[in-house]
């Protein structure tokens, strides 16, 4: 018999006793209710072993629970601060990218503009020089001529 039956008859024990009215008291068999309550004591180290070993298990077991739980936010945290810190790398590279192609847009505008003032330089001369050279040639035509 467990110790919950055992006790369920002690009660049982106690409810069927002969009661004295108007004082609450009753008559109980003395010896019965001292042997089902050694029968409890005998089965109580049993079921309070049991108890601790369930109170001790689920101690151990919120430990774990708990032990696991704070690694899986260390590493979410972890995880989030290494998105942010690639986010930010990405973002700083953007950037740089950015800058680099402005620059070699405006290195390539600079560059445009040089030769463009160079070429009409050049070409400027050219003319300048065609010019004198064809007033020299006139110059000997009229010379020439004369």
């Amino acid at each position: 018999m467990d110790i919950l039956e055992l006790i369920s008859e002690l009660e049982e024990k106690i409810d069927s006793s002969l009661e004295i009215p108007f004082i609450k008291k009753a008559f109980v068999n003395k010896e019965e209710l001292m042997n089902l309550i050694g029968d409890i004591s005998l089965q109580l180290p049993d079921e309070v072993r049991m108890a601790k070993q369930i109170a001790e298990d689920r101690t151990r077991i919120l430990a774990d629970a708990q032990k696991q739980a704070d690694l899986i936010i260390k590493n979410a945290e972890q995880k989030i601060i290494s998105m942010v810190d690639e986010h930010e790398i990405t973002k700083r590279a953007t950037e740089q990218a950015d800058e680099i192609i402005a620059k070699a847009q405006k290195n390539a505008r600079d560059i445009r503009i040089g030769t463009l003032e160079y070429s009409d330089s050049m070409l400027a001369q050219l003319d300048n020089s065609l010019k004198a050279m064809s007033d020299s040639i006139k110059q000997s035509r009229t010379d020439l001529r004369k």
